[in-house]
Order: C-alpha cells, then structure tokens, then sequence
C-alpha cells in the first residue's frame, strides 16, 4: 500500500528570539527516545551552531498537550510548538496564532525536498508548518492465506475487493484493526474516502463545506 504522510510541525508562534536569548520550544512526543535525540544531539547540536542561544523546551503529556496549547498560546506562548497538521492547524491559523513560515520554505528548498507533505501545511497558498516527521499508513496481508486462496498482491482498487470477495466466501474476515485507539480507525475513513470521493470533496468536507450526511459518503 501506498505510505500517506502522517506530518507533526513545528510551528513559529513569535519571533521575538532572533540572535540571542532564549528559544522556547514545547513538545507532546511521548516516546523517551525522541526526547533522548533533542538532549543529546538536536538541542547541543543547534547551540553550538547558533552560540548566542539558549534554548529551552517543555514536554507535555501527548493528550494533555491538546488542552494545554489552547491556554498557552493565548497566554504565554512559546516561539516553536509541535503540533499537527491539516485542518488541526488552520484552527490555529485563522485565529492568527501561527506564523507564515513560507520565507524558510523558499530559503532552504523545502517546496522541492518536501513536496509530498508541503499540502498538510498550506493554507491560502502560504506555509505554516514545517514538517518533522512521516510514517507508513498500510495493510499486512498473510502470505500463506493469499497463496492457500491463489491470491495475489492488489495493484488496483477493484483487485483489492475481489479478495475481499474471496475471503468472505472462504469464511475469512478480510480485514481487521489490531488497536484500541479510535483514531487509527478514523484514519481509514480519511483513506477511503480520498480514493473513492476524491481530494476536492474530501478537503471540503474537512473544511465544513460539505456535511457528513450527504449522500456521496455512504459508500466511504
């Protein structure tokens, strides 16, 4: 399966550190191995390069951060936050919360080097993120049921439900999600409905533009 880009961004809030001072940062990585990365290499490695800086970054609980960041960018916000894109970040835009990046894109080649994921940060033509990480959005399939069943890998969308089909006849569930998150699951719908809607609607419809009733959905 195709991988989808899965964007979290660092995103200016104000620029009010420029050549000395202090950088805030704040940050909802849960994992101890990122927060190892930015203390021992990203954040040492960025001192050393920029010696008038010092910069200071606060972590958040991964789903307290998603309440926090609605305080602390009204009250006292930090000059780089790590949130989400897409549609989680132009709340943030429209209330003029984040800066226009798009000045770092053109400087350092990004529209080129990072094309794929520069959509999930635009907004009215402007960049507001810049991306940091990405991963793989797929289906695993057992290799020795699609042999038992003669079944081949799907290269198209009608492949993959002829062995739906197949498997429902064999008495086979063909898919399952192995996670106790909702979101995962919401993600497909994002997927499914891309492909069979189109990105026109499907951005229009995270947009509000188009209601979750209407008809074209039924077949997400």
């Amino acid at each position: 399966m195709k991988k989808i880009i899965g964007v979290f961004l660092f995103i200016l809030v104000s620029v009010n550190v420029t050549f000395s001072g202090t950088l805030k940062i704040t940050n909802n990585s849960s994992n101890p191995d990122i927060h190892k990365l930015w203390k021992e290499q990203i954040i040492p490695g960025f001192e050393k390069e920029n010696p008038g800086i010092k910069v200071e970054m606060t972590v958040y609980d991964h789903e307290a951060y998603k309440t926090a960041i609605r305080n602390f960018l009204q009250a006292e916000p930090p000059d780089v936050v790590n949130w989400f894109s897409g549609n989680r970040m132009k709340f943030f835009v429209d209330q003029g919360l984040f800066e226009d990046v798009s000045d770092v894109w053109d400087k350092n080649n990004l529209h080129s080097q990072l094309s794929s994921a520069r959509s999930t940060v635009t907004v009215e033509g402007k960049q507001w993120g810049l991306p940091t990480t990405y991963y793989q959005w797929g289906v695993y399939y057992r290799k020795d049921i699609f042999a038992k069943y003669g079944l081949g890998e799907p290269r198209s969308w009608g492949d993959m439900m002829n062995i739906a089909e197949t498997l429902k006849k064999n008495g086979i569930t063909p898919f399952t999600i192995g996670t106790k998150y909702l979101w995962t699951a919401a993600g497909w719908f994002d997927f499914l409905n891309l492909r069979i809607n189109g990105y026109d609607f499907h951005m229009a419809l995270m947009g509000g533009e188009i209601s979750y009733e209407d008809k074209r959905l039924d077949r997400v």
